[in-house]
């Protein structure tokens, strides 16, 4: 296992909090070598709001690791029913659904 990735795992269950909105179907977390990727599943259009949220979430996250480490944040939208499919990486938040 990477060695940062209980580090990362902790920092977006932090930055997640106070965030989540009702359209945010999945939330996806990996870190190679000193990158960071956050992948958001968005429900519907991806508005201003939506990425200003997202924006804040990278910021706490990328506050708790040293300076040289890259984030990289992909927001997708996959609308309900369509599945989720997770190449790489581990769900840190995954909506209900029917």
């Amino acid at each position: 296992m990477n060695d940062y990735i209980l580090d990362l795992k902790l920092s977006i269950q932090r930055a997640l909090l106070g965030e989540i909105t009702p359209n945010i179907r999945c939330v996806t977390i990996n870190i190679i070598n000193k990158k960071i990727e956050l992948s958001f599943f968005i429900d519907g259009k991806v508005t201003e709001d939506d990425q200003e949220n997202i924006s804040c979430i990278e910021t706490e996250v990328i506050a708790d690791f040293e300076d040289d480490f890259d984030i990289e944040t992909n927001i997708k939208r996959i609308d309900y029913p369509y599945p989720i499919v997770i190449e790489q990486g581990y769900c840190v938040y995954r909506r209900k659904e029917d």
